[in-house]
């Protein structure tokens, strides 16, 4: 426990610096109480009140009385500058001062003396921590959807990662654990960086567990919502194999009868207008970029989709160059549906073709 009294100076600033890191409130308690120190007053008020046991000396010796830290150099360069004053007069270090006078302070005496102690930087990343964490549970908040004593989903935004990699900051992984810590809900499956929708999270290693094992046996059904560029079929099923491939240095999955792997996508056109089609979709299998290369495919790639359209996912200027991809409906074992609503610019593609935004999940006859 800290010692304090006027006749301890040293221990006196370093119970300022503890009240300091503590919060303010700490210290208008202390200075209600008959223990509040000169060197508080001087904190709170930026003034010295020079008492009688004060009178005639210099002011530079009263100054480093209360401020032992403020080293001779240092407190002569703050009068130079006008940054120390008595009674709002510019004056010199050695002048005397007198009983009543006051010493106004003009500087920043919070940066300076933790400066002095060598913590203000760790003060300073515990704030930056402190902030960063309230700014993610913000996030978090306002993208739930629901939440159980078991999982947490929430509603990603699109042009967010999921997880880091080399080059990828900010996602979805990093914004949890600024959160939650080391305790944050945990990761049992992905959506693409511009897909936005339904992202479920286990708040336990238990519900981790069967989430994943739920996702990788299928028995999750995921439901997506996407606008596609020209008339789908009315309805159907996609079989076609995909594999990873390599077309000018970059990294794409493509449409091969022959080495690619095994890819099932459902899809049913709910509305078509302005050479536009609302579509359901529903992949059977999890490949990568499943759906957005298997619309691409069958020549109606969807809204937005630079990657794999070209110049073709952006053909009006009317519609967002985001991606008209959402996962917009996931169905759990139990039969338990969680919806999430589907963003801006997806609700102003379908204001533009005069959709309505289904709020059920389809049946996919």
């Amino acid at each position: 426990m800290l010692k304090f009294g006027e006749n301890n100076l040293e221990y006196n600033f370093l119970f300022l610096v503890y009240l300091l890191v503590s919060g303010q409130e700490l210290i208008r308690r202390h200075r209600k109480s008959q223990q509040c120190l000169p060197v508080l007053q001087i904190f709170l008020d930026n003034i010295i009140l020079i008492s009688a046991e004060d009178n005639n000396l210099r002011l530079d010796r009263v100054i480093r009385a209360r401020l032992p830290a403020l080293k001779q150099g240092q407190l002569e360069k703050f009068v130079r500058q006008g940054k120390i004053r008595l009674d709002t007069k510019k004056v010199k270090a050695g002048t005397r001062v007198h009983s009543g006078q006051q010493i106004e302070l003009k500087f920043d005496i919070y940066s300076f003396l933790l400066d002095k102690v060598g913590i203000k930087t760790q003060v300073n990343e515990r704030i930056n921590l402190v902030s960063e964490r309230r700014k993610a549970l913000r996030l978090i908040e306002s993208w739930k959807v629901e939440e159980t004593p078991e999982w947490l989903a929430i509603n990603k935004p699109s042009g967010i990662a999921v997880q880091g990699g080399t080059s990828t900051k900010n996602h979805i992984d990093r914004i949890l654990k600024e959160a939650f810590g080391d305790e944050r809900p945990r990761l049992v499956h992905r959506i693409d960086k511009d897909t936005s929708g339904v992202l479920l999270l286990a708040k336990s290693e238990k519900s981790a567990r069967y989430l994943t094992r739920y996702f990788r046996e299928q028995t999750i059904e995921k439901t997506y919502l996407a606008f596609c560029i020209g008339k789908t079929k009315k309805s159907g099923k996609i079989s076609e194999p995909i594999i990873k491939s390599m077309l000018k240095r970059k990294e794409r999955m493509a449409v091969d009868r022959n080495k690619g792997l095994a890819a099932i996508s459902l899809f049913e056109r709910l509305y078509y207008g302005k050479g536009i089609s609302m579509v359901c979709l529903r992949p059977l299998t999890g490949r990568t970029h499943q759906l957005r290369v298997h619309m691409e495919y069958f020549g109606t790639p969807i809204l937005g989709d630079g990657k794999y359209a070209g110049r073709k996912a952006h053909p009006d200027s009317e519609f967002s160059r985001k991606m008209h991809l959402h996962s917009h409906f996931l169905s759990l074992p139990d039969g338990h549906l969680i919806m999430a609503k589907v963003p801006e610019h997806m609700q102003l593609a379908a204001n533009i073709i005069g959709a309505i935004i289904p709020q059920k999940q389809s049946v996919f006859s």
